[in-house]
């Protein structure tokens, strides 16, 4: 039987018990029965949650991990083509041509060096969008708290199934 199902019957059964003239022990043995069943399913899901909640953070970890690798990688493999270059320019070489590949130094196309930021004409200054505003719910609790009237605002309180070992 499902955890859910185990819930409708226990809820069933005491409506049942409330409206009806049932036997006692016949009810109380069944709810024990159901409530013994509802905590073992209960446990079981909570041990799932816990190994799915632990396979996430393995995986990002392991996201992590590889992504750092990349950019090492990354970083490596310029660092290398930086050194090809500087050899390409040693030997004054334009161009492989290899059966497998062609290597070819190329001429950059011209790019702006800026050496005196405080000089530069405002016209040429670029002045980002400002972040749309939004708003401070830490500074909205804090006045909800206080017993202070914030239009469109209220405190709310929910349910969380904490797991712990």
């Amino acid at each position: 039987m499902r955890l859910f199902e185990i819930a409708a019957q226990y809820r069933a059964l005491e409506a049942l018990a409330e409206s009806e003239d049932m036997a006692p022990e016949f009810i109380a043995d069944t709810l024990d029965s159901l409530t013994g069943d509802f905590e073992v399913k209960a446990v079981a899901v909570a041990k799932f949650i816990l190994g799915v909640e632990a396979e996430s953070d393995a995986i990002k970890e392991a996201a992590a991990a590889m992504t750092l690798r990349a950019e090492r990688l990354s970083k490596r493999a310029e660092s290398i083509r930086a050194y090809l270059l500087l050899q390409f320019i040693a030997m004054n070489w334009k161009k492989i041509n290899n059966p497998e590949l062609v290597i070819t130094r190329r001429d950059n196309p011209p790019a702006v060096q800026i050496s005196n930021d405080l000089i530069v004409p405002g016209s040429y200054w670029v002045q980002p969008p400002a972040p749309p505003p939004r708003i401070d719910k830490r500074a909205v609790k804090e006045a909800l708290t206080a017993g202070k009237d914030v239009p469109g605002c209220h405190l709310q309180s929910g349910e969380r199934i904490e797991i712990r070992l």
